[in-house]
């Protein structure tokens, strides 16, 4: 945002980072250095050890440098200096050589990624403008550009006219910038007071102010030898030269460039390098400097006859999160599954700090509030599961956030919630109760029977089924699982219990009858799971004429009486033939209508039994009450009275 402060503030602000200055440079992000380099390379081999100390210690990003003379001065401003204190980590970007002398460019290529570079073609010396990206960045709110010049020196109307001509092209071609952009306008303004029309057209407010400058300490005034304003004098570095009197070297910021937002200027980093408000009129080097050491402020009063200027630049926020998450598998009705989002702000420091908020998709949830984390700090966010409905449950969850290149952040999330498994006795159905009958035999002749349990309608969104107990009561302990009870887990193929009933030692024309429970559950160890329905299952064999009884034994027709009765369940009949016939065999109510048909068509002769489950024809059971069940075969007819109890 722009800070409008008083000469006195801003004056009050530098000495307090002048105090800084005097125990170490700040940390830069992006460090942005501004040097006229005086006829660089003249001396060459005199003044080459001097740039070494001064530019190491200020450790700059880009450094931008006017009076260059030809390409060979920025070629050996690039060996000798640059690559002598960094080797490898600097770049150049191209010279043009125009009149007078000339800019140069160097890059840190860790830092910046260069995209162009020209020249405006301003009086007496050219404007060279350079534009970066942030090193790792894409967008194009991460790129800046830097304008490099070096205004008519002199202060006579004439000179100031020739100043306002050269920016009033440059303000022209800023003016011509998208709103919003990011850009310096840097060097050797040659001005002797804030009033005057040349830098007043680079700040000053017009029509189009897309290309307005803003300047980062707002220190105006008239800077000539001004006591006042001695802690931002630049020029000149010996008293051959005069001594430290005059402010003229500037780096000046776009309004979007001082707005706090992005990358932006770190507010109290504009630094005249080594300047300790102790040089009115006199070298950087005497009296001894308080803010540099020695070696620099003898290499700062050498180098040049200006102080660099630089100011250092925050860098946009950058997001970092998982990109998926997996949750457990519970079963509807659970507690919500939780996991931990951390959100981490991984831009380097100083940096805007990232500013958040998180969007779930549905079926899940997270926290609604908006966060924000400085340089290299982060959140942990639960992120829960809804149960309350099963189903496969997936979708990306945002993360909005101020991040240039990725200003939503997806985190795909995965989880299931299964349906409680459906324990049955049937494939087709839910049934928990049914008839297991072994029929009628004799003594010894009864074949085992298998039984299956289902988890009914199982998929891959519902629990599988534990039978975990299965007992049996009654039937006079004869019968029982085949090789003893064991658990089973049931998901897409029932779990098979074979059922045997010994009649070795029954007795004749007994009707034997048990109960078989099965205890069942959700599969152990996902949350939410629970005891299930028992499967319940009648056991009933009958021990009398079987397959094995002579037929010539058999002498009259019989129907016996229903066993058991009164019944809740299922009762069976004994239909005695002694020749093969056609037999009908169904179940009346009081009032004579057919409620059940048990039998109807030819029977071979011998005992048949014949079991009634209290259902009618459409399988709806029938109400408590009296019924009968009759017998026909040619004119014979016999009936059976019953009771069913609901």
């Amino acid at each position: 945002m722009k800070r409008n402060r008083s000469p006195l503030t801003a004056i009050l602000t530098t000495v307090l980072v002048l105090a800084v200055l005097a125990m170490a440079l700040p940390s830069a992000a992006v460090r942005v250095c501004t040097y006229n380099a005086l006829n660089w390379p003249n001396d060459y081999v005199a003044r080459t050890p001097y740039f070494r100390t001064v530019l190491a210690e200020i450790d700059a990003d880009v450094i931008v440098l006017q009076e260059v003379e030809s390409q060979l001065g920025t070629t050996r401003f690039y060996t000798d200096v640059l690559e002598y204190i960094a080797p490898g980590e600097y770049w150049m970007m191209p010279f043009a050589n125009g009149p007078d002398t000339d800019n140069a460019c160097f890059y840190k290529t860790a830092v910046v990624d260069s995209i162009f570079s020209e020249q405006l073609y301003t009086d007496v010396r050219w404007t060279s403008v350079y534009r970066f990206r942030l090193d790792g960045y894409t967008s194009s709110e991460a790129e800046f550009t830097i304008l490099s010049t070096h205004l008519k020196a002199g202060s006579s109307s004439s000179d100031q006219q020739t100043r306002l001509d050269m920016t009033s092209f440059i303000r022209g071609y800023l003016n011509d910038y998208p709103a919003d952009s990011n850009f310096m306008v840097a060097g050797d303004f040659n001005v002797y007071t804030s009033n005057e029309t040349c830098y007043q057209m680079l700040i000053g407010w017009q029509s189009d102010n897309d290309g307005r400058s803003t300047d980062p300490i707002n220190t105006g005034g008239a800077w000539h030898d001004n006591y006042t304003y001695r802690y931002v004098h630049t020029q000149a570095t010996q008293t051959a030269w005069g001594g430290m009197d005059d402010r003229f070297d500037f780096v000046l910021a776009s309004y979007a460039l001082d707005d706090g937002d992005g990358l932006s200027y770190v507010s109290g980093s504009y630094s005249a390098f080594g300047n300790d408000g102790l040089r009115l009129n006199n070298a950087i080097n005497d009296p001894p400097n308080q803010i540099v050491s020695p070696e620099v402020a003898d290499a700062l009063e050498a180098a040049s006859d200006h102080l660099p200027v630089f100011l250092d630049l925050q860098v946009p926020a950058r997001v970092d999160a998982a990109t998926s998450l997996a949750f457990a598998t519970v079963i509807v009705g659970a507690p919500a599954p939780s996991n931990t989002l951390t959100v981490t702000n991984v831009a380097p420091s100083p940096c805007d700090d990232l500013d958040y908020s998180l969007t779930a998709p549905a079926g899940f949830t997270a926290p609604g509030s908006s966060y924000s984390v400085g340089s290299g700090q982060h959140l942990d966010h639960a992120i829960t599961m809804e149960t309350a409905t099963s189903g496969l449950k997936s979708g990306n969850l945002e993360v909005d956030s101020n991040d240039l290149d990725d200003p939503t952040w997806y985190v795909y999330l995965t989880g299931t919630v299964l349906d409680h498994a459906e324990p049955s006795l049937s494939l087709s159905s839910v049934e928990t109760y049914i008839l297991l009958d072994f029929g009628s035999a004799a003594p010894g002749e009864h074949s085992d029977e298998l039984l299956r349990v289902y988890n009914y309608d199982y998929g891959v969104t519902q629990a599988l089924l534990e039978v975990y107990e299965g007992e049996i009561v009654g039937g006079d302990g004869r019968f029982s699982i085949v090789g003893g009870f064991s658990p089973e887990t049931v998901g897409t193929v029932g779990a098979e219990f074979d059922i045997a009933f010994d009649s070795g030692t029954a007795e004749w024309d007994s009707l034997y009858t048990a109960t078989l429970t099965f205890s069942t559950r959700d599969e152990s160890g996902i949350p939410g799971g629970t005891d299930l329905s028992s499967l319940v299952v009648t056991l009933q064999a009958y021990v009398g004429q079987g397959a094995s009884t002579p037929e010539a034994e058999i002498t009259a027709l019989a129907l016996s009486p229903g066993r058991p009765n009164p019944f809740a369940g299922s009762t069976s009949f004994a239909l005695a033939l002694p020749v093969p016939a056609d037999a009908s065999v169904a179940v009346f109510d009081v009032s004579g209508r057919v409620m059940k048909s048990l039998h109807a068509g030819q029977l071979p002769a011998g005992e048949h039994l014949l079991t009634w489950d209290g259902r009618d024809d459409t399988g709806a059971p029938v109400a408590s009450g009296i019924y009968f069940c009759r017998a026909s075969v040619g004119g014979w007819r016999e009936a059976r009275k019953l009771v069913v109890l609901r």
